[in-house]
Formats: C-alpha cells, structure tokens, sequence
C-alpha cells in the first residue's frame, strides 16, 4: 500500500481538470482493504493537540485511471483510493467456453487484448475502450454491438458501510443501458474482481453498420477476432480524439432513452434523426446528432470545446477549467432541450 499526500487531481483525470486530493492510496492487494482504514488513521491523519484526529471523517472515494472522471478544481479534503492488483485467473474451461476472474486494476483494453490473443470471443468489439475493469460493469460499456453485461458473470464487491466482501450476480447487478446498480449507488461499493464467460467458438460476424460495411468492402465474409479487434481501434480512432493530445473522457453524453411517443414527433419534424429500438415504449436516439443539429458541433466554450469530429465529446482545449466545464454542460444541455423537448445527461463521473 502507497500513500500521497496533497496530489494534483488534474493528472489522475484525462480531462486534465481538477485541484488538489488531500490524500491518494494505492492498494496493491486486495487484502489491504480491510487495513485501509487503519492505515489511514495511523500513519496519514494529522492530529491537533488534543490527540484527536483532523481528518477523521474524510470520505473514501475509489477512483480508476481516470477517463470517466473529472474532479471539480477545489481542494478535495477527501481519500482517494486506486486499485492496481491486474491478475487474470482461469476460474472454469471446457471445449466451448471459459471463465475469468480479473482483477478491478487491470486496463481494460490490456484485457480485451489478451482475451484476443488468446481466442477468447465476446469482447473484441469494446477494443479501445478507456479505463480499467472495474469501471466496466459501472457504465454497463458497450460499442459496436456488444454490451459487456452479457459477458459478466457476477461482480466480486468490498462494500464500504458494512465492510464486507461478496459477489453480485449478472442478474443483481441491474444492467441497463449505462447504467448498473452500482452508478445508481456510487460510493456504496468497490469493485474488487469482476467474472467473465467468454466463447471459443469462431467469433459471431459483426451486425454493427460501420463494421459490417468494412468487411463487406474488404470482402471479409468471416473475420477473425483479431480482425474485428483492428478495425474497430482503426474506426475509434477516425472518430474520436487521442486524450494524451486533446484531452476528454471520450463520448461526454449519453445517448437520450425518448418514448416511442416523442420519437414518432420528432422523426416527424426531422426525419433524418437516428432512432434505435430500446425495448418496453422506448427509443434510442443518437445524442451527437442533436448536439450537431444544434449547431453547437466545433463549438468552444471559453476553453472547453464540442469535438469536430464526434459532438459527443468535450474536449479541454488547455484553457478549460471546471466552472467553464459546468457552464458549457448547462449551455449546450439547455440549447438542446429547447430545441428537442430532450434532457442530455453527462456519462462522467463527476467529483465535487
């Protein structure tokens, strides 16, 4: 376990924004919890005269590597705390499948390569996606077809008041489109391991329009796993912006969930508009659309500025800050919502 004391938060977040955490805590193992809270009061919490502690009731708060949070630009009197155990364990195989335990700290993209490498199916389309395994089941990830709720198995979980340890099932976990239980209770679990079952069959031929015109074009009728892996980082990285060099968080917003009812209205007036089927009275619609044909596509915000290639994303331009970030969210949700009776909601983790 490795402790630090008043960390810029700005580097623990791709946004690049954020002030000062009091404390950050690494733990290398996942029996250091259960001491975290002792480690913290002995060796890391200043005393006044009295003996008693200062910082006695800091919040924990666990955080990743940083590309689904951003911190507020305040100093944080709070304990943060990252994972970096990354083990991946056969924990089941047979001729047809084989199941994972892999640890919260592992870079998620490291395992979706390793899953590739080793000709395991069932996540090869979230090739490229940023953050850790543990931040997986929060979003509920998914891109290009693939959601990885149906390669879950069940969630091993530390949880914070009761001090506990156990596993959520696939079923507990109440995936919905980015959304799980545990973005519903943020701060109520840690993530320790998270269970998967991936296939050894051929992998299933990409349905997803931009993957499945690649192949068509390439004349690829049956793509191997390490194929659908290289063209879906070769598409990401057509659209969507390298954090190192422009920093953001990926896709800012999430795509809107409408009624059917709404829907109908709007394809009406703007036909042109991407809908999905979302299942029980519910449609998808694309939230980068709304933002483009709301003329906010390029748009900078004294600082933060709308992608010109993915309106869904929200760079920081080197001049952004939190307030400028909180006042373009406010501006471009409002501009949106006047336009298409449609509420956008920030996909981030924001840490105030």
């Amino acid at each position: 376990m490795k402790i630090y004391k008043d960390v810029d938060l700005s580097k623990l977040s791709y946004m690049k924004i954020g002030g000062i955490g009091q404390f950050l805590v690494e733990i290398e193992k996942n029996s250091e919890i259960k001491e975290l809270y002792e480690f913290i009061n002995k060796e890391s919490k200043p005393k006044n005269s009295t003996g008693k502690n200062l910082s006695e009731n800091l919040p924990i708060v666990f955080i990743g590597e940083g590309s689904n949070t951003i911190f507020s630009d305040e100093y944080h009197k709070k304990i943060f705390v990252r994972l970096k155990q990354k083990d991946i364990i056969k924990t089941y195989e047979n001729e047809e499948f084989v199941n994972l335990k892999v640890s919260a700290g592992l870079g998620w993209d490291e395992f979706v390569e390793w899953s590739v490498s080793n000709s395991f199916s069932g996540i090869e389309c979230l090739s490229s996606i940023p953050g850790t395994v543990g931040a997986s089941p929060i979003q509920n990830i998914g891109a290009y077809g693939q959601e990885v709720k149906d390669s879950i198995i069940n969630v091993e979980v530390y949880e914070l008041e009761t001090k506990k340890f156990y596993n959520i099932s696939n079923s507990e976990c109440d995936f919905s489109y980015r959304n799980s239980i545990f973005k519903k209770n943020i701060g109520k679990f840690v993530i320790l391991n998270v269970g998967f079952m991936l296939s050894k069959k051929e992998p299933k031929k990409p349905i997803y329009k931009d993957l499945s015109l690649y192949f068509l074009t390439k004349q690829i009728k049956k793509p191997t796993l390490k194929e659908i892996r290289e063209t879906v980082i070769k598409i990401r990285k057509q659209k969507l912006p390298d954090y190192k060099k422009e920093p953001n968080c990926g896709s800012f917003f999430q795509n809107p969930i409408i009624s059917n009812k709404l829907a109908e209205k709007l394809i009406i007036k703007y036909p042109n508009i991407p809908q999905y089927n979302a299942g029980e009275g519910k449609t998808k619609v694309s939230g980068g659309w709304l933002i483009q044909e709301s003329g906010l596509k390029g748009r900078d915000f004294n600082g933060i500025k709308i992608h010109s290639k993915s309106a869904l994303v929200l760079v920081n331009t080197g001049t952004g800050n939190f307030e400028n970030l909180k006042k373009a969210i406010n501006k471009i949700t409002s501009i949106v919502f006047e336009k298409f009776e449609i509420e956008l909601k920030p996909e981030p983790n924001i840490i105030e």
